[in-house]
């Protein structure tokens, strides 16, 4: 990753993980993981906020036409 990484960036995103795991697990049942889709809604439309309201950066186009493209060859694999 360029620049200055979030101290907790992967506490962050192993936070994350660990719900989707919680939220899509078969011994859990609809209340509790609707509970952990609300959150996740929740920090989506956080984020979206925090991001809309950021400038613009140089090279931040082309870092995000990058990680686009990565994300469709990890689709393609599969």
């Amino acid at each position: 990753m360029a620049g200055p990484q979030f101290p907790d960036i992967d506490d962050i995103m192993s936070r994350i993980r660990k719900m989707n795991i919680e939220m899509t697990s078969p011994y859990n049942d609809g209340y509790v993981s609707w509970g952990i889709k609300q959150d996740l809604y929740l920090l989506k439309f956080f984020l979206d906020k925090v991001i809309a309201d950021a400038p613009e950066f140089v090279g931040e186009e082309q870092w995000l036409k990058d990680k686009e493209e990565e994300i469709i060859m990890e689709i393609l694999k599969k």
